[in-house]
């Protein structure tokens, strides 16, 4: 795609592209068309990374599965859609004017799709092959009419206006486009309005993060119902640009789901931490050797004198206890898989506040400070990080247990 920027910011500085982009900052380089196409890829490539995130994804947890169809299929989708762009000039683009029957028919099958995203989110197992079918089954009939009449020579009927489109309603063409259109709104309207009616018919609970995706996806789909009435190249490009920014939000969601429950490093017990010398002649060999063994001195410091407990306990003071500078103390822990000095600190607390709680020695939440936090907050957030559970029900549910 960054290619095809290149090719276009240096092969379209002509007179005529300069006068379509009279006064704008693009007046040198583009024309309408161009951005579509771009923005089309755009689209493309951002749903088919996508997909391939979710695939792998999949491999672990079912809830990805569907996301990764969806996103495929899209791809796929916007895929012909950027061959047909290319391929078409904008003399052939524009006369179709309003009800833009391709534009329709991209309409429906991504509203379609779309529509089943939320609920793949939070019930793939709901997302059975009867279901879908029988749910697609309106969107495939037209599909399916449209294209038998497009074999047997049925030629789109040109709509300028809505004048035209009422002279014109009874013809098979025109009358499949508003049934089009029609389908398409309702699975649109499916999308924001899902979520909800899950959460009031069925109580159930859904993530914050999924209503306002829906929302969001919703709002902007109706964006491409607009354009599918009337077509205008500046808002179909709005509409790929937004319905990207949208989609990158449900992949950071689901990604940052999927990351948060991998397992934090292990503390390692060490009994006898390596000396000076043997750290200085592994590093002439092997330097993630030479890392793992300085760990093991910051480890056995880490333990046996606990400084952690202490609030003023931070990045330079474990510096000056191990005796390394800030970037060899920064370059060791994240050889070890901690992201830096204040994830492997607040590590050890956790650590020891899991251990107090369990030893009854902390039976109030706010004895937090005994393990070196400033804030109840901080406490809280660093315990459901790193163990997964929430601080005030573990230490009432280690308090039951006597």
């Amino acid at each position: 795609m960054f290619l095809h920027f290149f090719v276009f910011l240096q092969a379209n500085k002509t007179p005529a592209t300069q006068a379509v982009f009279k006064n704008t900052i693009f007046t040198p380089f583009f024309t309408m068309h161009d951005l579509l196409i771009i923005s089309t890829e755009l689209v493309a490539v951002t749903h088919l990374t996508m997909a391939i995130v979710f695939f792998i994804c999949a491999q672990r947890s079912v809830a990805y599965l569907a996301q990764a169809w969806i996103s495929m299929l899209t791809f796929a989708l916007y895929g012909a859609a950027i061959f047909y762009v290319a391929t078409t000039s904008t003399a052939g683009i524009h006369p179709l004017g309003m009800f833009h029957p391709i534009l329709l028919l991209v309409l429906l099958v991504v509203s379609f799709l779309l529509s089943i995203n939320p609920l793949g989110m939070v019930m793939p197992g709901y997302l059975q092959a009867g279901r879908m079918l029988k749910y697609a089954s309106p969107a495939a009939a037209i599909i399916i009419l449209y294209v038998i009449g497009l074999m047997f020579g049925s030629r789109p009927v040109v709509l300028d206006s809505f004048d035209d489109v009422s002279c014109n309603l009874l013809s098979g063409d025109v009358l499949l486009r508003i049934a089009s259109l029609a389908l398409s709104t309702y699975y649109v309207l499916n999308i924001i309005l899902l979520p909800h009616r899950l959460i009031r018919k069925s109580g159930y609970s859904l993530p914050a993060n999924v209503v306002t995706y829906a929302t969001l996806l919703g709002i902007v789909q109706l964006l491409l119902v607009v354009c599918s009435i009337w077509f205008t190249y500046a808002l179909i490009i709005i509409y790929e640009v937004l319905f990207t920014a949208v989609s990158l939000m449900l992949s950071g969601c689901m990604i940052k789901a999927h990351t948060s429950i991998q397992p934090y490093p292990k503390i390692q017990i060490v009994k006898t931490p390596p000396t000076t010398e043997e750290i200085a002649k592994e590093e002439e060999k092997d330097f993630n050797a030479a890392n793992a063994r300085r760990f093991k001195s910051i480890e056995y410091a880490m333990q046996h004198e606990k400084p952690f407990v202490s609030p003023d306990f931070n990045r330079e003071a474990l510096c000056r206890l191990c005796g390394v500078n800030r970037h060899i103390l920064l370059q060791t822990l994240r050889s070890q898989g901690y992201n830096d000095v204040h994830d492997y600190i607040s590590r050890y607390r956790v650590t020891e506040l899991r251990r107090l709680i369990e030893d009854h020695t902390v039976t109030d939440i706010r004895q937090h400070t005994a393990v070196g936090f400033r804030t109840l907050k901080t406490a809280v957030l660093a315990f459901e990080r790193y163990e997964h559970l929430d601080l005030a029900d573990f230490i009432a549910q280690c308090n039951a247990q006597g």
